[in-house]
């Protein structure tokens, strides 16, 4: 049997990396599992193959998907921006 789905990094604290598992919950994963260079957005496509006696899990970069959520944000940050008139807070 084999499922896919997509992480999305959220952050990496100390040992493990929290990610976004199909655009839905959270989860904390040791930070091993990814390559060593994986930063925050960096989006991954995983593979899992299964069968009755073993699991493979295939994580690889996907550096289509990366660019276009981090051109996504970069958007949303330059739309919100305009709104924002700077300057401190005042509580």
């Amino acid at each position: 049997m084999t499922d896919r789905h997509r992480l999305i990094v959220d952050r990496h604290e100390l040992d493990h990396t929290v990610v976004q598992v199909d655009g839905q919950s959270f989860f904390d994963i040791p930070r091993s599992f990814l390559p060593s260079d994986t930063v925050g957005d960096d989006v991954f496509a995983v593979t899992v193959d299964a069968d009755e006696r073993r699991v493979v899990i295939t994580v690889v970069r996907d550096a289509e998907a990366t660019a276009k959520a981090r051109a996504e944000a970069r958007a949303v940050i330059k739309r919100l921006s305009k709104r924002d008139p700077g300057g401190d807070i005042e509580l």
